[in-house]
């Protein structure tokens, strides 16, 4: 019994010593407990310089016609002859309506007979006096007739001319109302001509974006379906919409065979004022805490910087942006893995050229 006793006396000291060994033990020197230093990030740094840019307005658009006429008739009548179907192209002067004549060709005849007779009447009084046989007052009356029957042959005339109802302009006619056997006053519809070449379009600018447009500026129009055409800015307004706070845009576009119909839902794409500007990959822009666009940048001494910049337009093979210094050093690859400030091992390389 004593010999166990002392046997779990000499393993119960034992273990005491063996525990406390750990705690006697001192300190190493502080350049033994110094941990080695972490490697440096390796990323890939290429290097961009500024080039001029002219970016593109994008804006939602629609095609019209040029013009658009509704031909009247000037005279009253009923209407004898139809001469253009509706969708028919037409030349300028291009009968399309044919109203009666009734007598208006007999009214020309007295009006011409009118005038040959004043006409006499009048060289007759001039002669007349030169005999001392006239007076100035019946001269002047002479004279009066005279110019009163030169009015009436044209009246007469017009009369006759208004009696075909004529296109103002080549186009095509869009609309007529009217059919043989229909009367007609003066300001009746006759058809309605609309002018497709050239085409317009039309579109609405930001007044942010109505000052970087130029008049002449050159332009892309691209139908719905997808079909694309050269335009240029004719015409910017000077008002504002006083509800959309925005202004009216019109460009021209050539439509010789007028295969680009009004009203087609279409995008206009702009060719705005020239800045100068960085092309870079779309990969090297991020977001930052504030939701603001950045690129991180390569400063002296290998030290990583966020520099705030703007997207100004896309291009196949990169973004374009501003903000940034105008020879830059930009993180292509590691981007996402380096904060502001810290040290970097950067792997060089340069640009292609654009």
């Amino acid at each position: 019994m004593n010999n166990n006793v002392r046997l779990a006396g000499f393993f119960v000291v034992s273990l005491v010593v063996w525990f406390a060994s750990g705690f006697l033990t001192f300190p190493k020197s502080a350049e033994d407990l110094q941990l080695p230093s972490a490697p440096l990030t390796v990323v890939q740094v290429t290097q961009y310089s500024e080039q001029f840019f002219r970016p593109k307005l994008s804006l939602r658009a629609h095609t019209e016609s040029n013009r658009t006429v509704n031909v009247l008739a000037q005279v009253a009548g009923q209407v004898s002859k139809i001469l253009v179907e509706e969708g028919a192209s037409v030349t300028k002067g291009d009968a399309i309506c044919q109203i009666n004549a009734e007598d208006r060709y007999l009214r020309l005849d007295q009006a011409k007979a009118n005038l040959e007779q004043s006409d006499i009447a009048y060289r007759g009084a001039v002669k007349l006096k030169t005999g001392g046989y006239q007076s100035d007052l019946a001269i002047s009356q002479a004279k009066a007739n005279l110019a009163t029957a030169r009015a009436g042959l044209k009246r007469a005339q017009l009369n006759v001319n208004n009696l075909q109802v004529t296109a103002p302009f080549a186009g095509i006619v869009e609309n007529r109302p009217v059919e043989v056997g229909d009367y007609v006053v003066p300001g009746s519809l006759c058809a309605s001509v609309i002018e497709l070449h050239p085409i317009k379009i039309k579109a609405l600018v930001s007044e942010h974006d109505i000052n970087r447009i130029d008049m002449g500026s050159l332009a892309t129009v691209t139908l719905s379906d997808g079909q694309t055409v050269s335009a240029t800015v004719t015409y910017l307004a000077h008002e504002a919409n006083s509800t959309t706070r925005s202004y009216r845009l019109e460009a021209t576009a050539s439509n010789i065979d007028r295969s680009i119909r009004s009203g087609i839902s279409s995008r206009l794409d702009i060719l705005i004022q020239g800045v100068s500007a960085h092309k870079i990959p779309a990969s090297t822009v991020l977001l930052n805490d504030l939701g603001q666009t950045v690129v991180r940048v390569l400063l002296e001494g290998n030290v990583i910087e966020s520099v705030k910049v703007s997207t100004l337009g896309e291009a196949t093979d990169g973004i374009w942006v501003s903000g940034l210094p105008s020879d830059v050093s930009v993180i292509t690859v590691g981007q996402n893995y380096v904060i502001d400030g810290e040290s970097v091992d950067p792997s060089v390389t340069s640009a292609k050229a654009n």
